[in-house]
């Protein structure tokens, strides 16, 4: 039982990883186009707006699933265990 909650809160810790770099790395996404653009240019708005409305729930539906096969198969693999198998 240990070796499947070890297992569950490694994946967990990944994706939680994952999604942190994802979501955390927005502010600096979101700064680039202020600091190469000049300023008589039209602000970077419908770049963040795409960019949060559009490319990012993509990206966190893979996590999830990546997330809830690595459960699932972290579950059979146990059950084998414990099965003899």
């Amino acid at each position: 039982m240990r070796s499947l909650m070890r297992s569950q809160l490694r994946a967990a810790m990944v994706s939680l990883g994952a999604l942190a770099l994802l979501v955390g790395s927005l502010p600096l996404l979101f700064s680039l186009p202020e600091v190469f653009t000049a300023s008589d240019l039209p602000s970077p708005a419908p770049f963040v707006w795409a960019a949060l409305g559009v490319a990012v729930y993509p990206v966190m539906w893979l996590i999830a699933r990546w997330y809830v096969r690595r459960a699932e198969r972290n579950e059979r693999a146990f059950g084998k265990l414990v099965e003899g198998r």
